[in-house]
């Protein structure tokens, strides 16, 4: 070990006799310089393959020789790329859940083929991903010596295993050749660009390359499976013949409950429930804002636990666009997966479901990668980096083609960056717009808020002024009922006093005169003064009752 450049050398090998009518093997692994923080791994796998090597002393007696050489692979494996000088294979074996048994299951294959086992030369896996790894291996084969790599990549509790050998004295084109198919280490085979065929050796299925229409990368489809997806940089929504669904990088922001919008979303729905109380009221008509989704609230949640929880809230918006209803049904399997992601939870779920239109019902089965991670203190997202879905008949058998077509998406990172770019900055530009066309809306609604209230008010003062002018001319004729009964009662007392005042206009003074002679006094005084308006006569009833002026 060299502490300065931090790396691991060693060297190892198995005891050996010769003779192969013992049965024991010579197997060599060589672990060659790699970063110390592999190194438990590749003593792992190392250690892992001598006990296999120790084992397959003790099972089988011999080994069945390929009996047609390079004509054919075992059984089971696919032949990616055929040369003069060697061969590319790809299998995918089931119930695999670790580098160590994809290895162990695959040795005993090629020592079949080879007609003897073969040496094991290095082993690896990586530090980072440890559902990959592989050996380098050595034979012989018709004669010439062969050196290949096995290339083991794990997913959904299978492996899928690549094998490459050649000559050891093949050219570097030859090797170039015979790489290029088990490049990505037994997935899924690359779809076809359009107008030709690529084949799946896990559901045996052409796909096409659907490009998304943005430049940000592609899609492999099987015939009668459709998608309008536009961009890598969204969620992908793919539908199959039969019922099937996948959803790929499918994301969603989860509001909290405490949450200032959902907080200002309650407010504003108060607001307008008050308002069109006081509508109501006024006989006026109600404010009926256009419909939007629902918005999805609920508090911080594992992966696991999330999708009980939202998916009653994933069932109203469907609910919402037309859709169908939506209800969980039961876990069969659960599992979380460790995250090298800060603040972030991983886990591949396996559930079914019930989905309802029309009142026409049907059981789906789901199997989905998920992630869930803080958004502030106040959202979270809820990821589905995949989810398939189809019919729980046919899940089994459509699982293969819809995991073909999730791990065969190409994505163009550099195009996604300046997408995303320009994303935000529209999207800034449009919550400017939004922020602008909503301050303008309360506006609008509060201007006619003022204005309902300034002409309820007018309507009310008017009201009032009615009800108090009814009250006014009500007094008025009261008053003035009261007036002329007053004064009949002082003509009448005045009949019974017998005498009325002469009033002297110049002077002031009064003086009383029998009610029959008045008349006549009063002609008589004027005469003597010379003046036939100096002296007046005043009833009684004017005396202590006089008309208002005007009347």
């Amino acid at each position: 070990m060299n502490e300065s450049e931090n790396q691991f050398s060693c060297t190892c090998a198995t005891l050996s006799t010769s003779g192969r009518a013992k049965n024991q093997i010579l197997i060599g692994i060589n672990l060659m310089r790699f970063p110390f923080a592999q190194m438990v791994f590749f003593l792992t796998l190392f250690l892992a393959l001598l006990a296999f090597a120790v084992d397959a002393q003790l099972v089988g007696q011999s080994v069945p020789v390929n009996p047609l050489g390079l004509g054919a692979p075992p059984a089971g494996y696919t032949v990616a790329v055929s040369t003069g000088s060697g061969k590319s294979l790809v299998t995918e074996k089931p119930n695999i859940a670790s580098v160590k048994a994809a290895l162990e299951a695959t040795l005993p294959d090629l020592a079949g083929y080879f007609g003897q086992r073969p040496a094991i030369g290095s082993a690896y896996q990586n530090a980072k991903d440890t559902s990959s790894g592989g050996a380098t291996f050595s034979s012989t084969l018709d004669g010439h010596a062969v050196r290949g790599i096995i290339s083991v990549k794990l997913r959904d509790g299978s492996a899928k295993v690549a094998i490459v050998f050649g000559r050891a004295d093949a050219p570097k084109r030859e090797w170039e050749k015979l790489m290029t198919a088990p490049a990505q280490q037994a997935s899924t085979t690359a779809p076809a660009k359009k107008g030709q065929a690529g084949r799946t050796s896990a559901a045996n299925v052409a796909l096409t390359e659907y490009d998304y229409p943005d430049g940000t990368g592609s899609i492999g489809l099987p015939e009668g499976w459709t998608t309008q997806a536009q961009s890598a940089a969204d969620g992908v929504a793919i539908k199959g013949p039969a019922n099937q669904v996948i959803f790929v990088h499918n994301a969603v922001t989860v509001q909290t409950p405490d949450s200032p919008i959902v907080l200002g979303q309650q407010r504003a729905d108060a607001q307008l429930a008050e308002m069109n109380r006081r509508q109501a009221q006024w006989n006026q008509p109600s404010f009926t804002p256009k419909p939007v989704p629902p918005m999805l609230v609920a508090p911080p949640a594992d992966p696991i636990d999330a999708v009980q929880v939202l998916l009653p809230q994933f069932s109203k918006r469907s609910a919402f666009f037309s859709g169908p209803t939506i209800t969980f049904g039961k876990f069969i399997s659960a599992k979380e997966v460790p995250s090298n992601v800060p603040n972030t939870k991983f886990a591949i779920a396996d559930y079914t479901i019930s989905q309802t239109l029309n009142g026409q019902s049907a059981s789906l089965r789901v199997q989905a990668e998920l992630s869930t991670c803080p958004l502030g203190k106040t959202a979270w997202m809820y990821l589905a980096h995949y989810s398939i879905q189809a019919p729980e008949a046919t899940f089994e058998h459509d699982r293969p083609i819809m995991m073909a077509i999730v791990k065969s998406e190409k994505v163009d990172a550099a195009k996604m960056g300046e997408v995303s770019l320009q994303r935000n900055q529209q999207q800034y530009q449009a919550g400017q717009q939004i922020l602008a066309a909503q301050q303008k809306q309360a506006q609008a609604i509060n201007d006619m808020y003022k204005q309902n209230a300034q002409t309820q008010q007018r309507i009310h003062a008017a009201q009032q002024q009615q009800t108090q002018a009814g009250y006014d001319a009500h007094n008025a004729q009261f008053r003035d009922d009261q007036l002329q009964r007053s004064r009949h009662a002082a003509d009448f007392n005045e009949s019974i006093i017998g005498t009325r005042t002469i009033y002297d206009t110049v002077t002031g003074e009064s003086g009383y005169a029998n009610l029959t002679d008045v008349n006549s006094a009063v002609d008589s005084l004027n005469k003597a003064a010379l003046d036939p308006n100096r002296f007046v006569q005043i009833p009684l009833r004017d005396e202590l009752y006089p008309l208002p002026p005007g009347k």
